[in-house]
């Protein structure tokens, strides 16, 4: 795929860095071509003086969040921990830079309408005459509307303002694009840029388009890097292409790789203190504890409980089909493209789901006779765990004649689970039932009203978990701290998966003073059929 390629200045080559130097705080590269280009400051406006329509002024270290972009020339990924507003740096990035606009966001589409009133809460002047309309994207049939300082599309939708057929040069020519060309598009904001971390995807080509056409490129993510360090390359390219011109390149420079036989295994990054080194100018990443020391951190507690009944033996039967499926697979054992694999692990997890609905309604029961006041959120992987608890416990409800039953936001599309989580926060129910995966990213206000979390059902991915506890342990909670409780089936692949998860964190825990740490779901799930083929069955000696 076609990457971004930039332009030395003075020749028209490619402009591929041989070397950069930092010369008083400026950043000088030397390219191939035998110039030198200096990366241009912004001038620095004053980030303190901004004041929202709600009233809010952006935290200190937001203010260097700003600043930074400033620094970096509007080049810049924001990769500050989830809950610290890296969406409201990059709007107060606009805001004072109006010269910058207009801009276009390229969000998920569960975010569009957030994203919409972020723009309008911070970019406007006051309610009376300086408010400030961003359009959302909703249709390949949709056209920008001209006058607009912002325009917001979801990453997928993109590809559908494609021509039907390939131009000369063999690509697709992109109605949105050429929109964004004739509109003056100036500045493009990657919200959630692991969004496009596969290199060849088409998804990732399609931004890549409309970071061409843009001066400014400012990249969002709590978590850039989600599996390898090749997934950091996309945006690396976009935002800085002459010095990250090429992936093979990129690979060889900064990344570990190993042979294993079918092709190069990317692991993660080679010398991640040059690296950060080498990137410090442009990329810029605290987290909570360092920035805000008063947010609660995460209580995580554990309640086991056995599967019992018809459940217990359908995961029998189940364990014993996948043994039997890695057994026969022999010694050199490489699942990475055996679906078979992973798909009876995944039957095995529904199961335990189904097992822990029973324990999570008496925990849910003890819960509500505890206190008064406090809520609980809850959190599942599958649509049909959700419906049954939720069912469960509004029979629990009505028996005890409470005013208010359960809301589950499980499978609802991104604007109505918006629309129902601001119903549940202004209601009396103290019950809210969620996805894991949809809710990681976009449902704010929920530490406001919220302290208290369970996690009925795993992610192979920990990261995603965590996310989720991010939207709790953010600016407005007023608790001491945030606890989850996890339900854990004794004796199968939950008990499994949860010990794998919780060595690790506690090996980086201990050994990293705390930092977060860096989860290969792959390597997960390779590492927990291996124990679970070994130990799986000993509870019921098969």
């Amino acid at each position: 795929m076609p990457l971004v390629l930039e332009k030395c200045r003075i020749c028209g080559k490619t402009a591929e860095t041989r070397s950069q130097f930092n010369i008083g705080g400026t950043i000088m590269l030397s390219l191939k071509c035998g110039h030198q280009i200096k990366q241009e400051h912004l001038q620095k406006r004053d980030a303190a003086a901004i004041k929202a329509l709600n009233g809010h002024r952006l935290m200190p270290f937001q203010i260097k969040g700003v600043e930074h972009v400033e620094t970096a020339g509007g080049r810049a990924l924001i990769a500050d921990e989830m809950g610290l507003g890296k969406t409201v740096q990059a709007l107060s990035f606009l805001f004072l830079h109006p010269e910058a606009m207009p801009a276009m966001g390229v969000v998920k589409a569960s975010l569009l309408t957030q994203w919409q009133r972020q723009f309008a809460n911070w970019c406007s002047n006051d309610h009376d005459d300086g408010y400030r309309f961003a359009q959302i994207i909703s249709s390949s049939k949709d056209v920008l509307l001209p006058g607009l300082p912002f325009y917001i599309v979801s990453f997928d939708l993109i590809r559908r303002f494609n021509s039907k057929e390939k131009d000369r040069t063999g690509h697709f020519e992109n109605r949105l694009v050429e929109m964004a060309k004739a509109r003056g598009i100036k500045t493009l904001i990657i919200d959630e840029c692991q969004q496009i971390k596969n290199n060849d995807s088409q998804r990732t080509e399609e931004v890549r388009k409309l970071a061409r056409i843009c001066d400014n490129v400012i990249a969002l993510s709590g978590t850039p890097i989600k599996n390898n360090a090749g997934e950091y390359f996309p945006i690396l390219n976009m935002i800085q292409p002459e010095r990250f011109p090429k992936y093979s390149q990129f690979l060889m420079q900064d990344v570990c790789t190993s042979w294993n036989g079918y092709g190069a295994k990317v692991g993660g990054l080679e010398f991640p203190e040059a690296f950060k080194s080498k990137t410090q100018d442009f990329i810029i990443r605290r987290e909570r504890k360092e920035v805000l020391p008063e947010l609660p951190l995460v209580s995580r507690q554990f309640m086991f409980n056995d599967l019992g009944g018809k459940v217990e033996q359908a995961y029998i039967d189940e364990f014993k089909r996948f043994r039997d499926e890695y057994n026969a697979m022999g010694e050199d054992k490489d699942f990475s493209d055996n679906g078979n694999i992973l798909a009876y692990l995944s039957r095995m997890r529904h199961l335990t789901g189904y097992a822990k609905i029973d324990p999570c309604i008496d925990f849910c029961v003890e819960f509500l006779g505890s206190t008064d006041d406090d809520r609980l959120c809850i959190f599942v992987h599958h649509v049909d765990v959700a419906q049954l608890l939720q069912q469960k416990l509004a029979e629990i409800c009505r028996q005890l004649e409470l005013s208010w039953t359960p809301v589950n936001l499980v499978s609802m599309n991104p604007a109505a689970r918006e629309l129902k989580k601001d119903q549940w926060i202004a209601s009396n129910s103290r019950i809210l039932i969620l996805s894991t995966l949809a809710s990681g990213e976009g449902l704010d206000g929920l530490q406001k009203v919220c302290h208290k979390m369970v996690t009925l059902e795993r992610e192979w991915n920990p990261a995603n978990e965590e996310q989720v506890e991010g939207r709790f342990s953010r600016i407005g909670q007023e608790a001491n701290s945030i606890d989850n409780t996890f339900f854990v089936a004794v004796g199968t692949v939950d008990e499994f998966f949860a010990e794998i998860v919780e060595k690790k964190r506690e090996i980086v825990t201990s050994t990293m003073g705390g930092e977060a740490v860096e989860w290969n779901q792959t390597s997960i799930i390779m590492e927990l059929a291996e124990i679970l083929a070994m130990n799986g069955g000993k509870k019921w000696g098969i």
